[in-house]
């Protein structure tokens, strides 16, 4: 009989660590494990309902659940349902430490054999003593904390003084299958505009965080190269007039959000993502699960996925020369660019596919189970 899961979101949008929680979804052997996918909907159906019902998850909503006193009060309520539902494992997403702070307090007060909680990415911030004693408890009731990179999973010990031995760290990946060879020659003709000019694409949310205005600097000293932007976000006027600045005109391409990522990838000759911190990107491995040459900056998470000079190439974070003499080596190099697309493809296939993640999470959930199960545990 297959053992029930509750995986919760707080989410509203459709970006990397979602992507990554559906394609767990998806890669789960559906004859051992049931989802089911709770989501906040303060209004109307919420975004991720769609994507779920693709893959055939039912969806419950509840209502949301913020930090301070209003979330609290709707813990009891939470508590009621899993006592009522009876799940095996109750598995929560985390853009942040303190998202589903209130959820996962509501698995352990109901008694759910399995509470795993994944934590996705760890931005620069200071929490406060009462905040730090309230995770500190928290974690003492959660039975495993997923890390995406061993990078957060050291941050979770030393800066919130997590139990090293309730932390595992699972990387993202991806599924190779959205990779295979694809003609990309009309795509690629309209990015160019049908000249013969090498092609740099990035694929991310305009946010801040992904430095692309560290490569938009970099842009303008590669005059003859043009630059694709896919994805949508907060900075893109400003993104936008840094680039009429710089004088960049039709060489960077602001192309918004966009769903064929693979024929992107495929009409590219390499993939370019210089964020200033990281959990563990899906971009960079589905890059280099398209074989695409990458250049990344070197932080934490990225350098776990990226062995510089072997698999990709590593820049200081926030340094456009560095980014643009990276981009012009792969340019001036066929070999080279070839060689390093090769090798992260065979990394990817060794290290980082959706069935490894799969095989990992899910032998996660049987340990614990088994565990409570132990008499006197």
């Amino acid at each position: 009989m297959a053992r029930s899961i509750f995986y919760y979101t707080d989410s509203q949008t459709f970006g990397g660590a979602e992507h990554a929680l559906f394609m767990l979804i998806e890669t789960l052997d559906r004859t051992s494990w049931q989802p089911t996918l709770l989501l906040d909907a303060a209004d109307g159906r919420p975004p991720l309902a769609q994507p779920a019902g693709e893959l055939d998850v039912p969806v419950r909503t509840i209502a949301p659940m913020p930090l301070g006193f209003a979330g609290s009060t709707r813990v009891p309520g939470l508590v009621r349902m899993l006592r009522r539902e009876r799940p095996d494992v109750f598995h929560a997403h985390l853009s942040w430490p303190l998202a589903a702070k209130y959820p996962l307090m509501a698995a352990v007060l109901a008694r759910v054999p399995a509470v795993v909680a994944t934590v996705q990415l760890l931005p620069g911030f200071e929490l406060d003593r009462p905040s730090l004693l309230q995770l500190r408890a928290l974690a003492a009731g959660v039975g495993c904390y997923i890390a995406v990179s061993y990078d957060i999973a050291d941050q979770l010990v030393e800066r919130f003084r997590w139990p090293p031995e309730k932390i595992e760290v699972v990387h993202n990946a991806v599924r190779l299958q959205r990779f295979a060879p694809t003609d990309a020659a009309a795509l690629r003709a309209r990015l160019t505009g049908n000249r013969q000019r090498p092609v740099v694409l990035t694929c991310a949310r305009l946010h801040a965080q992904k430095g692309h205005a560290v490569l938009l600097r970099a842009a303008a000293e590669l005059p003859d190269a043009v630059f694709a932007l896919a994805g949508d976000g907060p900075e893109r006027a400003a993104l936008e007039a840094q680039a009429a600045a710089l004088a960049l005109g039709d060489r960077v391409v602001f192309l918004g959000h966009r769903t064929d990522i693979p024929a992107l990838l495929a009409a590219c000759d390499v993939f370019a993502l210089p964020s200033l911190y990281e959990g563990s990107s899906l971009a960079v491995l589905e890059a280099m699960a398209a074989g695409r040459a990458v250049v990344s900056s070197a932080i934490g998470g990225t350098d776990e996925l990226i062995r510089d000079g072997d698999s990709g190439l590593l820049v200081a974070p926030g340094d456009a020369e560095a980014l643009a003499a990276a981009l012009r080596r792969l340019f001036a190099d066929d070999e080279l660019r070839a060689a390093l697309a090769r090798r992260g493809r065979a990394r990817v296939e060794r290290d980082f596919t959706s069935d490894v993640m799969s095989q990992r999470v899910t032998r996660i959930y049987e340990r614990l189970l088994a565990d409570g199960a132990q008499p006197g545990a």
